[in-house]
């Protein structure tokens, strides 16, 4: 590790201490709920538990503890525009994949993330059915830790054979599809799918998910993705030698006015992809 990378790690030991106990101890909450947990209906039709609501309350009261000074932004929080006048925020999945959570699937997963100046700074995800462990700190690395294992390095590799490029409903499908395949088809091989499953890290993960790039294209309205679905994914990708960027190649931006990334986004486990991606997109409006 670099004096740089090392630096880094230092100035966030603290965080990524708390934040792994946080979303560990959240976990332990979920799966006391597994199966038993009463559901409700949001104002948008999707649903929520009060799974949801007891891991929000269980990071929400660790970082606010331990970090009263910064803001907090979650999925079944009240947004607080008072965050934007922050430089730190943290942004908080209680539960990704709720839908999967009640139909007692396993692909769910609770996610922080710490955002300083609007970037990813620590960011972690776990997977509660498998203790499956996912982390990672700006400019220092990512990792990856299961049970009855140590914590080691997380590194992508690019996947052998035809690229799949993966899209869902929160991510414009299936109106986004035609787009997507016009520009596959400028790579030759690659194929693309509207998922079934979680589009999280662990879909990246070689061994774990059988996806190459995580596609959010708009087509006549805007997306379902929300800064809490994207900003832990984001870093755990690009530390772990993946690329994570909106449509035009810049990097994502967190704790704006409206959490929203209407703009579009891909993330992609080869940065080689990526850039493929990116350029036959652009030409495919």
């Amino acid at each position: 590790m670099s004096s740089a990378s090392d630096a880094s790690m230092a100035r966030h030991a603290r965080e990524l201490d708390v934040a792994t106990a946080a979303v560990r101890a959240a976990g332990e909450v979920v799966l006391a709920l597994y199966g038993r947990a009463a559901v409700s209906e949001k104002p948008d039709g999707s649903v929520v538990t009060e799974a949801d609501h007891a891991s929000d309350a269980v990071i929400r009261a660790a970082l606010s503890s331990a970090f009263p000074g910064d803001a907090l932004l979650t999925e079944e929080g009240t947004d607080d525009a008072a965050r934007l006048a922050r430089d730190r925020c943290w942004i908080v999945d209680p539960i990704d994949g709720t839908a999967q959570f009640v139909a007692r699937t396993g692909d769910f997963d609770v996610f922080i993330a710490l955002v300083v100046h609007g970037a990813p700074a620590v960011a972690l995800s776990y997977q509660p059915t498998t203790g499956l462990l996912m982390s990672a700190v700006a400019g220092s690395g990512a990792w990856i830790e299961r049970p009855g294992e140590e914590r080691r390095p997380l590194r992508l590799s690019p996947g052998g054979g035809r690229p799949v490029i993966a899209t869902k409903g929160w991510l414009g499908a299936p109106d986004n599809l035609p787009r997507l395949q016009r520009a596959a088809a400028r790579l030759g091989s690659a194929h693309v799918v509207e998922a079934t499953r979680s589009l999280c890290a662990r879909a990246l993960l070689p061994g774990e998910g059988s996806v190459d790039a995580i596609a959010g294209v708009p087509a006549g309205r805007r997306l379902g993705a929300w800064e809490w679905d994207i900003a832990a994914v984001d870093l755990i990708i690009r530390e772990a030698g993946g690329a994570a960027t909106d449509l035009a190649g810049d990097p994502l931006r967190y704790n704006r006015p409206t959490p929203r990334l209407d703009e579009g986004l891909l993330i992609s486990r080869s940065p080689v992809l990526h850039e493929q991606l990116l350029s036959t997109l652009a030409r495919e409006p």
